[in-house]
């Protein structure tokens, strides 16, 4: 009874640092960057984050993504997304689980996006279905609505932003417990092997945060991930290695407090 209580006070405490359906990261990439690169001129997967990043896609891919948040099993999130085009547009697809045995969240996201002006402007749209569980308490569901953009500044210059749940969705009355946030960022390629990333994220109950991120491609099939956030001052470092038809990513973030967190993602395209 007692592991019982302990976990289920480390899931809620969890959610209460990062907010319910407010994780650290979707991916080991984007955990690498530490959530800063909002504005990713090749971020497909990033629909997550920024509905308008999956009108880049230009083939298919399907994507894995696992983390055990503090390395605690009671905090682990697992999820699965696709990116596609279709007639002009790019389609994403992505189901989120976050939790364990005792209290559990769960997410799945619907997206569209489309380019404008010779591909110079990327707007997106993002439907969330919301689902909270705890054990002998039942569960409560709630639907949000996201959007958001990307600009072609310069050739090296790319600006972003994304409003997360302007509907105010609510989970048994409290609006609280679904981010509700707006987002800004910046991506900067100087040379080709090279890619800045700074984001600012303002959730509505909590006080502005930045994040910033760099990417050195070492290799033709090797990247390398760096990023900061202030948000409880986590720094990341990650690598992306690219095999046939296959990326395979690993990342980690350390907690100055709480410890670290190993990120693993496996995306497939054609």
């Amino acid at each position: 009874m007692k592991h019982w209580f302990f976990t289920l006070f480390l899931a809620f405490s969890a959610s209460s640092l990062f907010g319910a359906f407010d994780y650290p990261a979707f991916s080991a990439r984007n955990a690498a960057l530490s959530g800063s690169d909002l504005a990713a001129a090749a971020g497909w997967d990033g629909f997550l984050m920024n509905p308008a990043l999956s009108a880049s896609a230009s083939r298919f891919l399907g994507e894995l993504n696992y983390f055990q948040l503090f390395n605690l099993k009671e905090l682990r999130y697992t999820s699965g997304l696709a990116v596609f085009p279709f007639r002009g547009w790019g389609i994403g697809v992505g189901v989120e689980n976050f939790g364990g045995t005792l209290y559990s969240e769960s997410k799945l996201t619907v997206n569209g996006a489309r380019r404008f002006f010779d591909a110079q402007l990327s707007v997106g749209v993002s439907v969330h279905l919301y689902h909270i569980s705890a054990k002998n308490y039942g569960g409560s569901s709630a639907m949000g609505l996201s959007v958001g953009f990307q600009y072609r500044l310069l050739p090296t210059v790319h600006i972003a932003g994304a409003i997360d749940n302007l509907n105010r969705p609510a989970i048994n009355g409290f609006s609280e417990q679904v981010p509700q946030t707006i987002r800004m960022g910046l991506q900067y390629q100087p040379v080709e092997k090279i890619s800045a990333y700074a984001a600012v994220r303002k959730d509505s109950w909590f006080s502005p945060e930045l994040a910033v991120g760099l990417a050195y491609q070492l290799f033709d099939n090797m990247r390398l991930q760096s990023g900061y956030s202030t948000r409880a001052d986590i720094p990341s470092f990650g690598v992306l290695f690219n095999v046939l038809n296959a990326e395979v990513s690993y990342a980690l973030q350390y907690h100055f407090d709480l410890g670290e967190t190993h990120f693993f993602s496996v995306a497939f395209h054609r």
